[in-house]
């Protein structure tokens, strides 16, 4: 089981906007939120930093702390405005990957963890996966490749960039009645990273990311984009041949007023089974553009 990932106050603090001080006072006279407690002190779950997130946005708007940080977590979204933009966290272009591969090859889990969680806090969501995600995931498969570490590595960078991108997607604040897009890798495709990486980006760009993750059978995806009125699916095809050609063709029961994309190696394989529906996206890269388009 993964452990759960938690941030001090001082990273919550950048994350938010908040000042350590103010963060304390709301905890102490609303019990606005509930930190666990670790060896550091206070720890920050997720959940709690999109609540934070929240309350401050409203407080920025011109409501009082004291009567909102009762509320649940679905009235605070109803109280935002709908062009409430998600709140901004410090960028930077470049990451240094050495302590994270280090920890990696060592079996550091912690280590690695703490590597990864701190670029989490202080990089935007587009920084954080092309600085350090997709490069960490790019070095750890070429040394896997190349005989100087073994699979047991990367599937420990795997499980661990699944868990922390898994948080970081459930902090970006929600909009309401944003472009919901449903993302997922179909039955057979177990190689979720590449779809999960492209939920974080959109989410960062204000659209509802419903992330619904690997192995998902073509009824569901299809049940899932009719009933929430999707504007958008987007899939994953990574492993040659692990997607029958009839799952893809039951994807043609999405309504045609929904955009079906799919990403990765095998994409044109889809195409084939799809055809000039079906939009392929060539690179991770392009999904950014993709996405403005629909926020």
């Amino acid at each position: 089981m993964s452990k759960l990932v938690t941030y001090p106050i001082r990273a919550v603090a950048r994350m938010t906007g908040l000042s350590v001080d103010t963060l304390r006072a709301w905890e102490r006279r609303y019990q606005a939120v509930m930190p666990v407690r670790d060896a550091r002190g206070r720890a920050y779950t997720a959940d709690h930093v999109a609540r934070l997130k929240r309350l401050a946005a409203l407080v920025d708007t011109g409501h009082a702390i004291g009567r909102v940080a009762p509320l649940p977590d679905a009235a605070l979204d109803n109280l935002l405005p709908k062009e409430t933009a998600p709140p901004k966290i410090v960028s930077r272009q470049a990451a240094d990957l050495a302590p994270l591969l280090e920890a990696i090859k060592q079996y550091d889990l912690a280590g690695a963890e703490a590597a990864l969680s701190r670029n989490a806090v202080v990089l935007t969501p587009h920084d954080l996966i092309f600085s350090v995600v997709l490069p960490v995931l790019r070095q750890t498969g070429d040394r896997w490749a190349s005989g100087a570490i073994r699979p047991s590595h990367e599937h420990l960078l795997s499980a661990m960039v699944r868990s922390v991108l898994g948080g970081v997607l459930r902090t970006l604040p929600r909009r309401p009645r944003a472009s919901v897009v449903v993302m997922a890798a179909p039955s057979g495709e177990r190689h979720e990273l590449g779809v999960l990486c492209a939920a974080v980006l959109a989410a960062g760009a204000g659209l509802d990311a419903m992330f619904l993750g690997p192995d998902l059978p073509a009824t569901d995806i299809v049940h899932a984009a009719t009933h929430t009125k999707a504007r958008a699916v987007l899939l994953g095809a990574t492993t040659p041949s692990a997607v029958r050609t009839a799952e893809w063709r039951a994807l043609a029961r999405i309504p045609d007023s929904v955009d079906v994309w799919v990403g990765g190696p095998q994409a044109s394989v889809a195409r084939q089974a799809l055809g000039s529906r079906l939009r392929v996206l060539d690179r991770l890269e392009d999904v950014t553009e993709t996405f403005e388009r629909y926020a």
